[in-house]
């Protein structure tokens, strides 16, 4: 049975990044119709609308589900899941984060002129994408530490450690 001191990092990481995704989400919508006409008349145009909407909603599902499942992970009887949660979020996340940032990435998405919403939901999706790596690597330095156990309330210093060093090092 894990500690809960993780959650405490995991579960307001996955809300925050929860609420990224939704603002990103918001932004793109208001130019959805002008991108429906767009997909009428250029196949590249409805192949970048059908990514826009997957990897965006992908994320949005992922992060989600990792913030319902350490929220989960509060109750007391449902903490004996942990590791096994854990072992299905952080490769999720993982290949998420890899789906996600194969599309919205500098490399792809140009910043447009005078289409200031749009260009935040580019920096935003850079954001989501950093966070989704977060999160995976909380997920995965938990499990580790719940599978270990031996730690006595060390993981949330530990997690905490290895998610401020993955950040600072930038492999996520």
């Amino acid at each position: 049975m894990g500690s809960i001191q993780p959650l405490f990092l995991i579960a307001p990481a996955s809300a925050y990044a929860l609420w990224r995704s939704y603002e990103n989400i918001t932004r793109l919508q208001q130019y959805e119709s002008q991108s429906e006409k767009a997909a009428e008349w250029s196949n590249t145009a409805a192949e970048r609308l059908h990514k826009t909407r997957t990897t965006q909603g992908s994320a949005a599902i992922t992060i989600a589900l990792s913030l319902l499942t350490s929220l989960l992970l509060f109750v007391p009887s449902l903490r004996t899941h942990a590791l096994g949660i854990a072992l299905v979020n952080a490769p999720t996340l993982t290949a998420t984060r890899i789906h996600f940032g194969n599309f919205w990435n500098m490399k792809n998405q140009a910043q447009v002129p005078f289409v200031e919403k749009f260009n935040e939901a580019i920096r935003g999706s850079e954001d989501a994408k950093k966070a989704l790596g977060v999160l995976a690597w909380g997920w995965g330095v938990s499990g580790v530490c719940w599978w270990i156990g031996s730690l006595w309330g060390l993981e949330g210093l530990i997690v905490g450690g290895a998610l401020a060093g993955a950040w600072q090092a930038g492999f996520v």
